[in-house]
């Protein structure tokens, strides 16, 4: 059930790293927290310029108990540029939580799950590794960056049995891509993923090769988020598909 809510941000920070400015910002917004599945998202509506259109973001991490909500977001544009210089306390206007999230409820104690993610889409896999850590999962974590990317890795530190980092220049982990660490001979019943769409491909043919499970959770520009628009398809083997509303989370199999 999708909420459309004004709800007061409680923190607001940043980071500076090699250049991109990166926001952490946490809402309390119950209704959607209540919610909330990982791999969902939420429509965040502009206060200034009408023009604009909302921008959505993923939940990087949901408490259901204090009903507080936490985006990750870089500054990219003028829709974003406007956000980061919200302070707390600002009321801010958010529709969601959108999407179907990642099909975890199959997975049980025990079970040896890869998250994979790479650049932003990392965020959105921190409270799927902390659902699936209170399930009892063990879990590995495998982030890639095009440069190092500390914010968005030490939290996953206390919440997988490993954690792996890839950059693409080398200046934190492996030098390469994220997908030249993963297992010649793995034992994970699933993958699950997020992130730019190169990476997601070459993690398909890896997960089909290995005849592994795999979700991934794609990017797409949206305008609305409901369906409305028609404007963030998705290419499948059964026709178009709408990322905001049959995503964006999909079986990797189904996604050209």
């Amino acid at each position: 059930m999708k909420h459309h809510v004004h709800a007061k941000i409680e923190t607001h920070g940043h980071t500076n790293t090699h250049g991109s400015d990166i926001h952490i910002m946490r809402i309390h917004a119950p209704d959607i927290a209540k919610n909330a599945r990982p791999g969902q998202f939420v429509m965040v509506y502009l206060d200034k310029g009408e023009h604009l259109l909302p921008r959505p973001i993923s939940l990087h991490d949901v408490d259901k108990t204090k009903g507080l909500i936490t985006l990750v977001y870089i500054v990219a544009g003028a829709g974003t540029k406007i956000m980061s210089q919200w302070p707390a306390g600002h009321i801010v206007r958010v529709l969601g939580p959108l999407g179907n999230g990642f099909d975890i409820d199959n997975c049980r104690a025990g079970d040896k799950v890869a998250l994979v993610g790479g650049g932003l889409g990392a965020p959105p896999l921190y409270y799927l590794a902390l659902e699936l850590k209170k399930m009892g999962v063990n879990v590995d974590v495998y982030l890639g960056f095009r440069k190092d990317t500390p914010v968005l890795t030490g939290c996953f530190e206390s919440l997988c049995v490993n954690l792996a980092i890839a950059t693409e220049d080398g200046s934190a982990g492996h030098k390469g891509y994220v997908t030249d660490l993963l297992p010649h001979d793995p034992t994970y019943t699933t993958i699950l993923s997020c992130g730019p769409a190169p990476m997601l491909k070459a993690l398909s043919t890896y997960a089909n090769a290995k005849n592994i499970p795999c979700q991934i959770s794609v990017e797409e520009r949206m305008a609305c988020g409901i369906g409305a628009c028609k404007g963030c398809v998705v290419k499948t083997l059964v026709g178009y598909r709408l990322c905001c509303t049959e995503g964006p989370v999909f079986d990797s199999k189904e996604v050209y």
